[in-house]
C-alpha cells in the first residue's frame, strides 16, 4: 500500500470521524463537563475572568479554546460537536503523518489513525463526549509529527511550545513531554545520539513548553489575581488524588483493554514482536507507561483520563498493520484479510450508529425542556438557579448565578471540603437576589434549599427527577 495523499488522507478521516460521531451532535449534554466548559466560555465572552467570577478545577486553556471557537463558529450546540469532531479527525490525520514519518509504513499510519478514531468514538466517558484530552491531543500528536519528522535542533523549541500550549488545557501534558525528552537522553545513552545535542534539544523543548504557562502566571500577576490562580490551580488540585487498593487501578486498566480489546491485541502483540524496530518499541513502551502514570496517578477512574494514553496505544498497534502478513501465524492471518477486515469495519460502525441513535438521539433532552419551559415566563433581569443541567443557561442565554457552574463543586462533600465552599453564604447570597425559579433534581444532595423553598411553588415537573419552582 502506498502512502494516500495528505489531502485525501486528511478527508478520509474527516469523513470517518463524522459518520461515527454524528448521531451524537444533537442532545444538549452528554455529560456535565462538557457543559460546564461551554457555560463558562460563555462567561469568559462576556469580560468575566476565569478562576475569580467564574471557578472549576480545569486548567484554563480548555474554557479559552471553547470561547474561541463560540466567538468563531457561534453557541450552537451542533456545531461545538462537529467541531470537536473536526479535531480528532485532524489528531488522526496528524498521528498518521508522524506514523509515517517515523518509517512506519502507508498501513501502520492508516490503521493508527484510523483506530484512534473508532477507540473515540464507542463509549461516552472514553472519548464520546467531548472532553479536555479531545483538544491538548491535537497538539500533542501536531509535536509527534514535528518531533519524528528529523526537525532541525533548534525547531525543538517549537515542538515544546505546541506541548505548552497542550499544557494550558491540562497539566497531563507534561507526561508527553517527559516521554519525549527522556526519549532523546535514551537515544544519547544508546549511543545513536551525541549527549550535547541530545541535552541542547531537550531543554530547549522544555523552555518551549515552560512559555505558555509563564505567560498565564504573568496574565494573572499583572490582574493581581494570582492568588486565586495559585488556590485553585496547586492548592485544590493537591487534595483530589487518592489512594485506592493496587487491584482497583489494574482492573480500571484491564476495563480499558477490554472494552477495546481487537485494539489491545495489536498493541501487545506489536510492542513484543521482534520484527518491529527496537526503537519503535522503546518509544512506544515509554510513552504508554508515562501517559498511564497519568490516567492513573489521582486515583480518580474517569474514562476520559484514557484518551491521553490512547495517542501512544494507536501508535503502537497500527504497527501491527506494518508486519508481513505472509509471517503471522496462520492463525492471525484473517486479520489482514481485507474480505474479512473491512466488513468487520462497516458492521461495528452500524452498531455504534445504532447505539448512538438509542443512547442521544431518542432520549429525552431535559435542558431543553428546561428551557423551552422557562423562555416564554422569564421576563428581562429575571433569572433562576439550576442544581443541575447547567448547559440551560447556555439554551437561555444568561449566565449561572453562583460561581460554581460543575454542579458537583458545589453539591458533593469531598469539592466542597476542597475548595473551601461556605454552602450556607452561598445559599443566603443566591436567594438574597431572589431567583424567579429552582430547577432541582430530586433527589438533592442535602436539604440546603429546604428553608427557601417555603417562598416557591413546585409549578412543573419535567421527566421523571426535574422539578421547576416559582417565586411566589
Amino acid at each position: 500500500m502506498q502512502p494516500i495523499r495528505p489531502v485525501f488522507a486528511l478527508l478520509a478521516f474527516l469523513a470517518l470521524a463524522l459518520a461515527l460521531r454524528f448521531l451524537s451532535f444533537f442532545p444538549s449534554v452528554i455529560d456535565q463537563d462538557e457543559s460546564t466548559y461551554i457555560v463558562i466560555a460563555d462567561a469568559l465572552l462576556k469580560g468575566h475572568t476565569y478562576q475569580v467570577d467564574y471557578v472549576d478545577t480545569k486548567p484554563v486553556g480548555i474554557f479559552w479554546v471553547l470561547a474561541g471557537l463560540q466567538w468563531l463558529f457561534g453557541p450552537s450546540i451542533f456545531g461545538l460537536r462537529l467541531i470537536a469532531a473536526v479535531v480528532l479527525a485532524v489528531t488522526a490525520f496528524f498521528l498518521y503523518r508522524a506514523r509515517l514519518a517515523s518509517g512506519g509504513g502507508a498501513p501502520a499510519a492508516l490503521a493508527a489513525g484510523v483506530m484512534y478514531l473508532f477507540l473515540n468514538s464507542f463509549f461516552t466517558f472514553y472519548g464520546l463526549s467531548p472532553n479536555t484530552e479531545t483538544y491538548f491531543n491535537l497538539f500533542t500528536a501536531l509535536a509527534l509529527w514535528w518531533r519524528l519528522s528529523r526537525p532541525q535542533p533548534w525547531q525543538y523549541f517549537g515542538i515544546g511550545l505546541l506541548l505548552g500550549l497542550g499544557f494550558l488545557i491540562k497539566y497531563v501534558v507534561l507526561f508527553d513531554g517527559l516521554a519525549f525528552g527522556l526519549f532523546l537522553l535514551w537515544l544519547a545513552y544508546r549511543r545513536e545520539e551525541s549527549w550535547r545535542r541530545a541535552w541542547a534539544q531537550a531543554l530547549l523543548m522544555a523552555a518551549g513548553a515552560a512559555l505558555p504557562f509563564f505567560a498565564l502566571l504573568t496574565y494573572y500577576q499583572q490582574k493581581g489575581l494570582l492568588d486565586n490562580f495559585w488556590f485553585y490551580t496547586f492548592t485544590v488540585s493537591s487534595r483530589y488524588p487518592e489512594q485506592k487498593p493496587l487491584w482497583d487501578y489494574v482492573k480500571f486498566f484491564l476495563d480499558f483493554n477490554l472494552r477495546f480489546l481487537p485494539a489491545a491485541f495489536f498493541f501487545y502483540y506489536a510492542l513484543f514482536h521482534k520484527q518491529v524496530s527496537l526503537r519503535h518499541r522503546q518509544f512506544g513502551l515509554l510513552w504508554s507507561v508515562l501517559t498511564l502514570v497519568a490516567v492513573l496517578a489521582t486515583g480518580k477512574f474517569f474514562g476520559h483520563y484514557f484518551i491521553q494514553f490512547m495517542l501512544p496505544f494507536c501508535f503502537v498497534a497500527g504497527e501491527y498493520f506494518a508486519l508481513p502478513a505472509g509471517q503471522l501465524p496462520r492463525w492471525l492471518r484473517w486479520t489482514r484479510a481485507p474480505r474479512i477486515g473491512y466488513p468487520l469495519l462497516a458492521l461495528a460502525m452500524l452498531a455504534n450508529g445504532f447505539f448512538q441513535y438509542q443512547d442521544y438521539y431518542l432520549k429525552q433532552d431535559i435542558p431543553r425542556e428546561i428551557a423551552a419551559y422557562l423562555r416564554p415566563r422569564l421576563q428581562p433581569g429575571e433569572f433562576f438557579y439550576s442544581s443541575n443541567d447547567q448547559i440551560t443557561y447556555h439554551l437561555m442565554g444568561q449566565l449561572p448565578p453562583i460561581r460554581y457552574v460543575h454542579p458537583s463543586l458545589f453539591w458533593e462533600p469531598r469539592h466542597v471540603q476542597a475548595l473551601e465552599i461556605d454552602v450556607a453564604q452561598e445559599v443566603a447570597e443566591l436567594m438574597a437576589r431572589r431567583p424567579r425559579f429552582l430547577i432541582l433534581r430530586r433527589p438533592l444532595q442535602d436539604g440546603r434549599f429546604d428553608d427557601w423553598l417555603e417562598g416557591y411553588q413546585l409549578v412543573e415537573k419535567i421527566g421523571k427527577r426535574t422539578e421547576v419552582w416559582e417565586k411566589q
